[in-house]
Order: structure tokens, then sequence, then C-alpha cells
């Protein structure tokens, strides 16, 4: 990134049939050019949606019926993580009436899942997601690392636990699938890539 650009790291936690799955947990954290974290963000999201399917928050299963008053209004939910895109927006874009605007750039890991959902999910609420439809995603830069460097032996899979574990980064069993464990481990994951580049290239 260029200094002065900031990141979005985001995560997203579901529940539901795989066919039509509910958003009920966003956490995300900002960095700057340095990866340097800025500001973090958590939301539980209401289930609008009848589940059977159980909510595991910071390591405790929460019934659908709790969750459900525990939890914000998904427009509610949305809004708040719109704020806090629009307060880490540096990518500068211009409107079809020529009105200058900026919006975040995000990155996940396996953004081919969160980055069509997140964006769907503002589209089903008729608001605005102030953020790049284009997202970094830290699944396919692990696989161009071990493309590309090939005295590292790949691991077993690229899901994040699995990569964390090859990386010596922290993530204990009974945090996966948390959103704001998971974004923590995601953030860390691109940092001990972008480490290992930047070692390989002075090395060279």
């Amino acid at each position: 990134m260029s200094s002065g650009e900031r990141l979005v790291f985001f995560d997203l936690e579901t529940a539901g049939p795989k066919a039509d799955v509910s958003i009920i947990q966003i956490a995300a954290i900002a960095v700057d050019s340095e990866l340097e974290e800025l500001e973090s963000f958590q939301g539980n999201v209401r289930l609008e949606k009848s589940t059977r399917t159980n909510v595991r928050n910071e390591g405790q299963i929460i019934e659908p019926a709790i969750w459900k008053r525990l939890a914000s209004q998904p427009d509610h939910a949305a809004t708040e993580f719109a704020k806090f895109l629009r307060r880490h927006a540096t990518i500068d874009m211009t409107s079809k009436h020529g009105k200058p605007y900026q919006l975040a750039r995000l990155a996940a890991h396996n953004a081919t899942f969160d980055g069509p959902l997140l964006i769907e999910w503002y589209k089903s609420l008729g608001l605005f997601l102030p953020a790049t439809r284009a997202v970094y995603c830290t699944l396919q830069r692990a696989y161009w690392l071990f493309e590309e460097d090939k005295s590292l032996a790949p691991p077993t899979d690229y899901k994040l636990a699995t990569l964390c574990e090859y990386f010596g980064i922290h993530l204990a069993r009974h945090e996966a699938h948390n959103a704001m464990a998971d974004v923590q481990a995601t953030v860390k994951l691109y940092r001990a890539i972008v480490d290992w580049v930047h070692f390989e290239d002075i090395e060279d």
C-alpha cells in the first residue's frame, strides 16, 4: 500500500443452510500502510430468518432465540459498519455526476465467500456499501506465496487455522469461527506473508 492508504480486514460469521445463510457477526480491523492497527469494529447481527443453528460467540454456544434478543437489527449493524468503513476510506472515486468520494479497501480470508455475501447483504437492505467491490484475499495471497517460493513446503490446505499454525500464529480451536478472533488472525497472517516476502528480498 502507498503511504496514507488504509486496508480494512473483515470477517463474517453466518448461520443457516448453505443455500440461504444469514450474517450473524461482522468484525473488522483497519490498518495503515505499515499494517499497524488503527481501529477495530465488531457487530452482532440479529437472526431474522428461522434457523435451528446455534451461534458460537467468544467460545460460548448461544441458542438462536437468545441471540435474536442480544444482537442488533441488520440495518442498524450495517449502518454502523458503513460508518466505520467511511472513517477508513482512502480510495478516491468519482461519481457519474463528477462528485468525488472515497471507498474503503477491503481484505478477507477466502474473500470469494465473504466479499459477495457482504455486497449482497447491503443490497438486500437497500444500503450503500462504502467499500471497493474487489476484495483482497489472504487465501489467494498464500497460494501465490507457495507458488512463487518453492523452498517452502506447502501446507496441507489453505484454511485460516492451517495457515496460522504454519506461520506460528496463535488461533485457539475454541476461538475459530468467532469473527473478531478470525479477523485478528487474518491480519497477523497477512503480516507474516509480507514479512516473509521482504525477508526473501533482503536475502536475495
